[in-house]
């Protein structure tokens, strides 16, 4: 906070203002939040305000808050790229990546020769997966600085991740020799060291940096411990390939529980599963979505890492689809009345004043996203909307529901892999066990609505549209009663529709393959105490026991 307060010394500020810069500058944080909150809501409009503001906003874990509190600041007239600088690094830590390179461009619009917001704009950069943009920013910073040790170590992983072992090995001695204690330096060696084979050398470079507190925090060495993961799989070292993803897993679980308390996602799923559990089944909705533009409405849902992105991608390879790549058109009216008993009846009694309110509350969503669905097969894929079955039923009754299915351990296994970012959803994924139960709550959270709700829900499994796609796809082009198209074995051409940093996204610009199967063989020894979790999805699902 130091640099936040030197700048502000004004010989004119106010009494309030004055109050609010000493209680920083003594360290105490939590009073200058407090009365930086009073003078904004008072009108103050001071910089300094908003910018205390948001950081004691996201100690509190009110990251959303947080995040507006910045976008007011960012709106005001800014002359200083330090505070833009600032901003933008709270944003990328509050998840906000791509506002924070809005942030660090305009840092770098005020001052060219910034070599750290140049650096801040490559670590925002690759956190969106834009990795050409972020080496070129980084590869600024060492012109512009040669001994930036965390350009250096930046620009090592890039080179190990690409598996240029050399320049890897060069760029992260150069970072040693200026920051000797350079973690990311020494994840870019560890890598480097998989990547020819030096296992052994690895692991223990490896085991030091995941053991170092003072790294914890330190989200690139999260990213490079599960690049090591992915690197020692490619060796067939799946034992060592775990610990690396349960390392990233435990390291990531511990800066998110205290945010995570009292909001885990399972908890949600089982209070909602107990509902349904003792509730009467609702009574078929009569009512009709009369604002409703499209042909048919699809829903494609399931659990994350089940095929869902590649299913929609297909259709969307046909001339009478729209798909939606995980848009969020449900989040007010799941936040209104899924969490609570009280709630859910309040949805089943639900009248048509007020079902036609919500539908055209969803369809204006729609409409506001800029994609023509009129007169279209309007496909919604999102995941976890298998969590809002209730709210189908009751606003969209006509809706065609498709249910993605994959292998159980496959998925609890993809999910676990992945470094999804941080939300109550994704918190599951972080300690295997947690996923595997995640999974099964919400599994059986489906069978309980299928069992009370009036749906239409077929289920997709991926492995037979692996091994069959002709026939899977021409099965689902039924259900929705929509014509075959030979054209959408050539779904890749309709990927632009998926975001360009998804993990899926870029799976599914491969076509189709077959690896994804079976995955879970290489950890059996790993995943064999939630195999009694997961062997009733097994069974459910159809697949073999072993």
């Amino acid at each position: 906070m130091s640099s936040v307060v030197d700048e502000t010394s004004n010989q004119n500020i106010s009494a309030d203002l004055a109050r609010i810069l000493d209680a920083a500058r003594s360290g105490n944080d939590n009073l200058a939040y407090e009365l930086a909150a009073a003078a904004i809501s008072r009108g103050v409009r001071a910089p300094i305000l908003f910018e205390i503001s948001a950081r004691g906003l996201a100690k509190r874990g009110r990251e959303s808050e947080a995040l507006a509190q910045l976008a007011t600041l960012r709106r005001m007239p800014a002359g200083d790229a330090a505070l833009l600088i600032r901003i933008g690094v709270m944003q990328l830590r509050l998840g906000a990546p791509q506002e924070a390179v809005e942030s660090f461009d305009a840092a770098v619009g005020l001052d060219p020769d910034n070599s750290q917001a140049h650096y801040e704009r490559g670590v925002a950069l690759g956190v969106l997966g834009r990795m050409a943009e972020m080496q070129e920013a980084h590869e600024r910073v060492i012109a512009l600085e040669p001994k930036h040790a965390d350009a250096l170590a930046s620009l090592a992983l890039i080179a190990a991740r690409s598996g240029d072992t050399a320049l890897a090995r060069s760029y992260a001695a150069q970072s040693l020799t200026y920051k000797p204690s350079g973690a990311l330096a020494d994840a870019a060696l560890a890598l480097a060291e998989i990547n020819d084979g030096q296992l052994a050398e690895a692991q223990l470079r490896l085991d030091r940096l995941a053991g170092n507190k003072a790294f914890a925090n330190d989200t690139w060495i999260d990213i490079a411990l599960s690049d090591a993961g992915d690197a020692f799989a490619r060796r067939h070292c799946f034992a060592q390939a775990f610990d690396a993803y349960a390392s990233v897993g435990e390291r990531r679980r511990s800066r998110q529980s205290a945010a995570m308390a009292g909001r885990r996602a399972v908890d949600a799923v089982l209070r909602r599963t107990a509902y349904f559990n003792k509730c009467t089944p609702w009574a078929q909705e009569a009512s009709r979505d009369l604002a409703s533009p499209v042909k048919e409405h699809v829903f494609i849902l399931g659990f994350m890492r089940s095929a869902t992105t590649l299913l929609a991608t297909i259709l969307a390879s046909n001339e009478t689809v729209c798909a939606t790549d995980e848009r969020e058109f449900l989040a007010e009216p799941a936040g209104r009345f899924l969490f609570s008993d009280e709630t859910l009846d309040e949805l089943a009694n639900l009248g048509e004043e007020q079902l036609a309110r919500w539908r055209s509350s969803y369809w204006k969503a729609v409409q506001d996203m800029g994609v023509a669905v009129e007169d279209s097969i309007f496909v919604n894929k999102m995941p976890f909307n298998a969590l809002r079955l209730p709210l189908i039923a009751k606003f969209f009754p006509d809706a065609r529901i498709i249910l993605a299915v994959r292998d159980p351990r496959d998925v609890v296994l993809s999910c676990f892999r992945q470094r999804f970012e941080a939300n109550p959803l994704t918190f599951e994924f972080l300690r295997l066990d947690d996923c595997a139960r995640f999974y099964a709550a919400t599994m059986e959270l489906v069978e309980r609505c299928r069992q009370k709700l009036t749906i239409r829900v077929r289920e997709h499994k991926y492995e037979e549209m692996i091994g069959d796609f002709d026939a899977s796809i021409r099965d689902v082009c039924a259900f929705l009663d929509m014509e075959w198209n030979a054209t959408m074995r050539d779904f890749v051409s309709a990927s632009g529709m998926i975001a360009p940093r998804s993990v899926s996204g870029a799976q599914v610009r491969r076509g189709l393959y077959s690896e994804g199967i079976g995955q879970w063989r290489r950890y059996s020894a790993q995943l064999a105490p939630i195999m009694p979790i997961l062997e009733p999805w097994i069974r459910r699902f159809g697949y073999p026991a072993a």
